[in-house]
């Protein structure tokens, strides 16, 4: 179901952007390419320490040679809480580190996860995007404006809760 609904049918190597969930994503993922008879290796590109966002440093990230495809994983439960809580290295965005304790807003992840779009180096088509932590109606809400901007873009993106 998640293999199918992040359209990685034909991919080999994935990598894991962002924060938010992404061992959790690996975790399902695998055993799903497994059973399909995809043999799509899944890896994390960096860890987060367990935030729900994540900047990188300036410039590309190294991926994995072979990468075909790289899903920006995004926690909508950084919304609402202090930039300095909820985003691993945000001293790196001039805005987050003049005033780190503002609460994060929608605005801000659509942000972070076009940082990590951008870094990844891949064609648009290679990419993909999951808010994780739609656990509640509003965040659904909150998600549908974020995904919207995201698919007008032109980025596949769709939002769910990992703990199904």
């Amino acid at each position: 179901m998640l293999f199918d609904l992040l359209q990685l049918h034909g991919r080999r190597c994935v990598a894991l952007l962002g924060a938010g969930g992404k061992t959790t994503l690996q975790t399902l993922l695998e055993p799903e390419s497994a059973r399909n008879g995809s043999g799509c290796i899944f890896y994390e590109a960096e860890t987060t320490g367990g935030k729900c966002l994540a900047l990188h440093e300036p410039g590309p990230l190294r991926l994995r040679p072979g990468t075909d495809c790289a899903i920006v994983v995004a926690g909508l439960g950084a919304l609402g809480w202090p930039i300095r809580d909820v985003c691993a290295r945000y001293e790196l965005r001039r805005a987050f580190a003049a005033e780190p304790d503002r609460l994060c807003d929608p605005h801000d992840l659509l942000a972070v996860v076009r940082e990590n779009l951008q870094a990844a180096g891949l064609p648009k088509e290679q990419l993909r995007v999951l808010l994780n932590q739609a656990d509640t109606g509003a965040l659904h809400v909150q998600a549908s404006d974020i995904l919207r901007a995201l698919q007008a873009d032109g980025y596949s993106a769709t939002a769910l809760s990992l703990l199904m």
